[in-house]
């Protein structure tokens, strides 16, 4: 048994450790006894899962300790120009937001005034501050058995905690910005989100993910959501990360009766970008949308891996996922749809399709369902395919280049997502690094009209 477990799981690097010590009197809350036993525990819950190989099952798709278990450490203070950052500011002038770099708060750039009486937006520094307690008991009661949120939990040194009361609905978005420098040995940042919705709260979340500069960096983020009864958040995810940058992210969500939650996730760029997603449903009257479209390239990876518990009846979730793996890029899928017994009259969809550009493009997708209850309506498929040669002819028949063509068609197959992200500043941000990534002298406003029809 033992030497089975060995084969799923590595030894963390010792310079985890060795890390850990150095900076857990530095980390947020640690004069907090209780949260720096949170923390240690997190430590010791970590070293002792290790670091998953292909051989465990959830990991089948991805070699994540080729990015994860080696040397790592904290960014030392970066000082960037604005004219860096400004891009990725998103969400229009009355956006409220948290801007980080490298785990580090910018206050410079940060504004969360004038919100209505009893809304919480801070950054997990200053609630370690306020609320040590409620970090302590947040951060210690995300225990999934996945060995990258026992290390965010032990290292968390950035993120949030947003908290609105019942009823209250913000007027304008709120973004939080994470930006990864990296550097050599690479740097590593653990951000931690706690989000709570009060009945019928209504937010727009802006969460972006940006990697500026050649040297290496991981990110393990971890996004703690719960929406009240009838709550309702529309998430736009941007991941726009560099070469040698890799992101972790991990989002477990309990969504309460009749509240609808909305995300769409954009992958443009990154070593390794994985996204997991464990939402559980827990009352009737639910809506959960879930969507997203990754663009590997040569050396690329993506990582998509969800699954929604139908734990009660009445309500409705959608999967829809799509990549255009590029030649040398590899893509990963794997979501699955539970339902619970007594989980009746639930309706849920996933549907996963891939574009592959190149004989090298590489595409694994893995969709399953798993149904206890008798009186359900659900369906699940996927599909890889290449670009379709009788619409290149189409094109190229009409004086279109041959490049152009090309172009416009893998668009098009993107643009059904992208068009589906809430805010336009994210739309528009999306569709620009889209375009770079796509040459072939396509036309931003012809580009534009078709996401506009996809939307």
């Amino acid at each position: 048994m033992l030497a089975i477990k060995r084969t799923r799981r590595l030894d963390p690097d010792p310079a985890f450790a060795a890390t850990f010590r150095a900076l857990a009197p530095r980390l947020p809350g640690s004069a907090d006894a209780a949260l720096a036993r949170v923390r240690a525990e997190g430590f010791e819950r970590f070293a002792a899962l290790g670091i998953p190989t292909r051989r465990d099952e959830a990991w089948k798709f991805t070699d994540v300790a080729r990015i994860a278990n080696r040397p790592m450490r904290p960014a030392a203070p970066v000082e960037l120009p604005l004219e860096r950052v400004l891009p990725y500011l998103l969400g229009g002038p009355r956006a409220r937001r948290l801007v980080f770099v490298d785990g580090r708060l910018q206050p410079q750039w940060s504004h969360t005034g004038g919100l209505p009486e009893g809304v919480i937006v801070e950054s997990l520094a200053r609630a370690a501050e306020t609320r040590p307690v409620a970090l302590a008991e947040a951060l210690a009661g995300l225990d999934d058995g996945r060995s990258f949120t026992a290390l965010n939990a032990a290292f968390a040194d950035s993120g949030a905690w947003i908290e609105l009361p019942a009823g209250v609905v913000l007027d304008a978005p709120l973004q939080l910005l994470f930006v990864a420098t990296g550097g050599e040995p690479p740097v590593m940042s653990h951000p931690r989100c706690i989000l709570r919705l009060g009945d019928g709260a209504s937010l727009s979340l802006l969460e972006t993910h940006v990697g500026l500069g050649e040297g290496a960096a991981l990110g393990n983020a971890v996004l703690q959501l719960a929406l009240g009864p009838g709550a309702r958040l529309e998430h736009d995810r941007l991941e726009l990360l560099g070469p040698a940058s890799a992101l972790l992210a991990k989002l477990d969500g309990s969504l309460a009766a009749g509240a609808r939650y909305r995300q769409t996730t954009v992958v443009l760029g990154g070593a390794l970008v994985r996204n997991e997603h464990e939402v559980r449903i827990d009352g009737p009257g639910v809506e959960c949308l879930l969507s997203g479209v990754a663009v590997p390239s040569r050396g690329e990876e993506a990582d998509t891996f969800v699954r929604i518990h139908h734990r009660a009846g009445g309500s409705h979730s959608d999967q829809f996922f799509k990549s255009v793996v590029e030649a040398g890029g590899h893509n990963a899928f794997a979501g699955k749809i539970i339902v619970h017994k007594g989980a009746q009259k639930t309706n849920a969809y996933q549907k996963n399709d891939n574009l592959l550009l190149s004989d090298d493009s590489e595409v694994d997708t893995k969709p399953e369902l798993e149904i206890y209850a008798d009186d359900v309506k659900c369906s699940h498929g996927a599909t890889c395919g290449e670009l379709d040669a009788a619409a290149l002819f189409y094109l190229r028949a009409r004086g279109i280049g041959a490049e152009t063509a090309r172009a416009l068609l893998i668009h098009a197959f993107a643009a059904e997502v992208i068009g589906r992200l809430g805010d336009p500043t994210a739309r528009a941000l999306a569709e620009q690094r889209l375009l770079a990534r796509l040459g072939g002298g396509l036309d931003p406003a012809l580009a534009a009209s078709v996401i506009g029809e996809a939307a």
